[in-house]
């Protein structure tokens, strides 16, 4: 199975919303053959928090308060119409932290613009102080996450679209237009058993994040049970995980039928894009 690659552009400092950076980035990405591009979000960031960060033993994240964060969608639509072949991702999109006939027609509207390369990453995110600022209770996100999944889908395949729920009810709407493919692909992030059951329920694809070696294939084994008592065929949960540096780790992720790698880039260097690229490409993927 040949894997694809993936890249996330990497934010730090200004910059980030640069639209000559993001052109040359994204036309580069494309040239060299990389099969997505993926973008992070953070709607505000406190400039103080004391929330763990998972995803680092320090419990702190890597972007700073006054670091360039832009709109993923907005970022990747403008990304969209400097390619052709490249695929649009989120990782991910804080759906809680959002209006989900609003999200869904957003969402719709960039698959169609981009020719149907949209993969919605979405996850219920750490950050109970952008919750706080944003309005949103923080409790019971991932129940609210489910839903607005479940109302999003109705809206992309209803017609007329109906739905009523514990925190969304609707009648009789329409939606339009319509993703490409009748619904647009949702990744879902995370690496605690919700999100497995989330992804096995509502995924095309699954990223784990922050996740190696045996709990990683702890919860790949659960994703795939909970697929079968689904009546799911496992393989359509696509696997995108974090790029390892060497071809050993990687033939390793490939065995457990890991579907995709993301490398990280700094958009702001060309130079250095390509070369991280390359040398990846030829020392681990063997391309």
């Amino acid at each position: 199975m040949e894997l694809k690659l993936g890249v996330m552009a990497a934010l730090s400092g200004a910059g980030a919303a640069d639209p000559a950076v993001t052109a040359r980035f994204v036309s580069l990405l494309e040239e060299l053959g990389c099969e997505s591009v993926w973008a992070v979000e953070h709607v505000v960031m406190p400039g103080d928090y004391a929330s763990r960060y998972p995803y680092d033993p320090a419990g702190r994240m890597g972007l700073a308060a006054t670091d360039d964060v832009p709109d993923p969608l907005h970022w990747l639509t403008f990304a969209a119409a400097h390619t052709q072949t490249l695929r649009l991702g989120t990782a991910m999109l804080i759906l809680p932290e959002h209006q989900p006939a609003t999200l869904a027609k957003r969402l719709a509207t960039l698959d169609v613009l981009s020719g149907g390369r949209l993969l919605a990453g979405i996850g219920v995110g750490w950050l109970r102080e952008e919750y706080d600022a944003l309005g949103v209770p923080f409790e019971h996100r991932g129940a609210r996450a489910d839903e607005y999944l479940e109302a999003m889908r109705a809206l992309w395949t209803g017609d007329p679209a109906s739905y009523h729920g514990r925190y969304v009810t609707f009648d009789n709407v329409h939606s339009r237009p319509r993703p490409v493919r009748g619904t647009v692909p949702i990744v879902v992030g995370g690496h605690s058993v919700a999100s497995v059951r989330r992804a096995a329920r509502y995924g095309a694809g699954w990223y784990p994040l922050g996740v190696r070696g045996d709990e990683f294939t702890g919860l790949l084994d659960r994703l795939r049970a909970e697929c079968e008592t689904l009546g799911r065929d496992p393989a359509d949960v696509e696997v995108t995980m974090r790029a390892p540096g060497n071809r050993a780790e990687l033939e390793t992720l490939r065995s457990l039928g890991v579907g995709r790698v993301v490398i990280r880039a700094d958009p702001r260097d060309p130079v250095d894009v390509r070369d991280k690229i390359r040398w990846y490409q030829r020392e681990v993927l063997k391309v």
